[in-house]
């Protein structure tokens, strides 16, 4: 318990307390509010840990970030002995029904044995009308299509025998509020039922008596009642047990035991603290007016949560219910849970199964996550500060800007739920060694909310890819070449990764995309190499520019790849078929891009740049110890440089021509000394790379 407040054990009223809160009062630790009427007010921010709040009304109030913890809510005494004193009266009813009913079928059924046939028909179609009713009930639970099944019994017993439908009704009467009394009563309401029928029974028995049928009477006026008892017990235990089929029993006795209880209906509870506090029979409900909002309201050790009456809440589901006042979700399965504005600050969440759960505007700052499995989780507006993340699974989560995850813990994630053939959960970072730095986890994921990944079918086609990246740029200006971050293929098709700045309207980038895509393809671009010679040069030069940052794991030498490779040359492996590019059209392509390149040396006593990739050209194409396959390969990393010539001071084109300059001596270093093209890269090599 915490330390006592000002008002500490003094009996407030609704009024005393708005007037030390219009002069600045917060504190109300301890302080008697019971029975109080704060209906409509702003408490926002008050402390009412520890305070006796029982039947007090916080109907529409505004408690936001007030605090209760310990606090004592539920019903006064004299609400207490209402409830008893109606729940006595309701119980008593069903037993009154349960009594007659008995006794009454007690009296046609000695006098149809008499010979009376239609009263004899009569009994026999009210102990179907029973037996069918505690069966529905049994099977089907209180619910619409059990209550359907015994109004259709009824309707076809009283077509049978018209002369006792006033039994009929009677025996339908007696399940329907049998049942309703066990679920507001329990086993007190249960036990007085009983002993109402017994005595009705008895009665009933002795008027019986006048005609002979006294035992008769007795008997089944008994029976009748304590099958109605074992119905109702069984009832009472399925109600306890969460049973779905009876929830609209247990709806109707929460709302019974929440009449004169504390009542939170439509307040504006967001991130108010209910730690620890006595919850049976509190309201939590919608009012007429307002939703009550439940964002972010700390549950831990809350006391009788599942016998408050939750309303439509997402608290109704039980799972929700406990983790929210445990706050151990350890190996739990809370799978496609709805857990909107939860507060699970620092829970125990462990390898918690979170798949496709519901988590928007949640808190779980400092929330230990190891292992926990976030596949697609909704997490918009979640607070994830200062989790711990390590081992966790986010694949195909859901985050956004207002995504909090500053401080995460967190020394590698997966990206996939399943292993693949090679046993490869896309675990981030990749190298199993490696794990992220403080700070890396942040930066991993908030850089991937900046991208834009667009799916292209069956390959790219060349010129209706550069048809639609010009028109992205030109409806998108902050859109530029090095907006393009990896392009990587996934089966047949080829998956685009544009950097966009913040803000940026994704869905339409996407749009102008898929638009400017298909009216390449229309406009009757063909899928195959891009014609340098047919293109203006500027086209080809933007587009080659704009592969500079393709992912360096998209080989040239990957003959079946539809994916146009390289950091800086837009060179094309083939066609969208897989057919073996021409080497001499590839040639054609490489000589497009140096003859862009200006003639003017930087140093008087070495060439230009362009005639120094034109001397690698001959040679790599002259070089009888290279393979088409490598000489294409080659011809490719030439592009490279060729494209990076263009802008040499740009660091992204600095990075391109060093990597294109180690490939190429990667692929001479195999060669004999004898080799032309051996010699021509250990003399312009440097040269090129010092232009850099």
């Amino acid at each position: 318990m915490t330390d006592r407040g000002k008002y500490h054990g003094q009996r407030l009223t609704a009024r005393q307390v708005l007037n030390y809160y219009a002069a600045g009062e917060r504190d109300f630790r301890g302080a008697i509010l019971r029975g109080g009427n704060f209906r409509g007010t702003d408490l926002s921010g008050a402390d009412f840990t520890g305070a006796d709040i029982r039947s007090a009304r916080f109907v529409d109030a505004n408690l936001s970030r007030a605090k209760f913890g310990h606090a004592q809510g539920g019903l006064q005494r004299r609400w207490v002995a209402g409830q008893l004193a109606l729940s006595v009266v309701i119980a008593s009813l069903a037993g009154v029904l349960q009594g007659y009913g008995g006794g009454l079928l007690g009296v046609y059924f000695q006098r149809g044995i008499k010979g009376e046939t239609d009263l004899l028909i009569g009994a026999i179609a009210s102990i179907f009308v029973i037996f069918i009713t505690f069966f529905a009930i049994s099977r089907q639970g209180f619910t619409i299509r059990a209550l359907g099944s015994v109004a259709a019994v009824s309707v076809v017993a009283a077509a049978v025998t018209a002369t006792v439908i006033g039994a009929i009704a009677a025996v339908g009467a007696v399940a329907a509020v049998s049942a309703v009394a066990v679920a507001v009563t329990a086993t007190v309401a249960v036990t007085a039922a009983v002993t109402a029928a017994v005595a009705v029974a008895v009665a009933v028995a002795v008027t019986a008596a006048v005609d002979g049928v006294v035992a008769v009477a007795i008997a089944i006026a008994i029976a009748v009642s304590v099958a109605c008892l074992f119905l109702s017990l069984y009832i009472n235990h399925r109600i306890r047990q969460g049973d779905s089929k009876f929830k609209n029993l247990r709806i109707i006795g929460l709302a019974f035991a929440a009449l004169g209880s504390t009542t939170f209906s439509g307040a504006n509870l967001t991130g108010v603290t209910l730690a620890r506090v006595h919850l049976k029979s509190v309201n939590f409900a919608d009012s007429r007016q307002h939703p009550t909002m439940l964002t972010r309201v700390r549950w831990h050790q809350a006391i009788g949560l599942d016998r408050a009456r939750l309303g439509a809440s997402n608290l109704q589901d039980p799972r929700v219910r406990k983790l929210l006042v445990t706050l151990n979700g350890v190996d739990q399965d809370l799978v496609k849970a709805d857990l909107r504005g939860a507060n699970l600050e620092g829970a125990e969440l462990h390898r918690i199964n979170l798949k496709g759960a519901n988590l928007n505007g949640a808190t779980l700052e400092g929330a230990e996550l190891h292992g926990a499995n976030l596949t697609e989780a909704q997490c918009v507006g979640t607070d994830f500060t200062g989790a711990q993340l390590t081992g966790a699974c986010l694949e195909a989560w859901n985050i956004d800007e207002t995504t909090i995850l500053e401080d995460v813990d967190c020394e590698y994630v997966f990206l996939k739920e399943q292993a693949d053939s090679r046993g490869s959960r896309e675990r981030r970072p990749h190298d199993p060694d490696k794990v992220f730095q403080p700070g890396d986890f942040e930066k991993f994921f908030k850089e991937m909310l900046d991208t834009v990944q667009i799916l292209i079918r069956n390959g790219i086609d060349p010129q209706a890819f550069q048809a639609a990246f010009e028109q992205v740029m030109a409806e998108h200006p902050d859109i530029t070449r090095e907006s393009i971050q990896a392009v990587e293929k996934q089966g047949k098709d080829v998956l685009l990764t544009l950097q966009v700045p913040e803000g940026t309207d994704k869905a339409q980038v996407e749009r102008t995309w898929d638009e400017g895509y298909q009216l390449g393809l229309k406009a009757g671009y063909t899928k195959g190499l891009l014609h340098g010679q047919t293109q203006r040069a500027d086209d080809v030069k933007e587009v080659a520019l704009g592969f500079s940052k393709f992912l360096s794991s998209i080989q040239i030498n990957n003959m079946n790849n539809p994916i146009n490779s390289g950091d800086g040359g837009f060179i094309n492996t083939g066609s969208m078929t897989g057919n073996v590019v021409n080497l001499g059209e590839l040639s054609g392509q490489v000589s497009v891009q140096i003859n862009q390149l200006p003639d003017v040396a930087n140093r008087p006593d070495q060439p230009s740049l362009k005639d120094m990739l034109t001397q690698i050209q001959a040679a790599v194409e002259a070089e009888s110890e290279l393979s088409d396959i490598e000489k294409q390969e080659a011809l490719g990393e030439v592009g490279k440089l060729a494209a990076a010539g263009t802008k040499p001071q740009d660091n992204a084109m600095q990075r391109i021509a060093k990597r294109a300059t180690a490939n190429l001596r990667a692929i001479t270093e195999p060669l004999t000394e004898a080799s032309n093209l051996v010699a021509v890269c250990k003399k312009l090599l440097p040269m090129i790379l010092a232009l850099f």
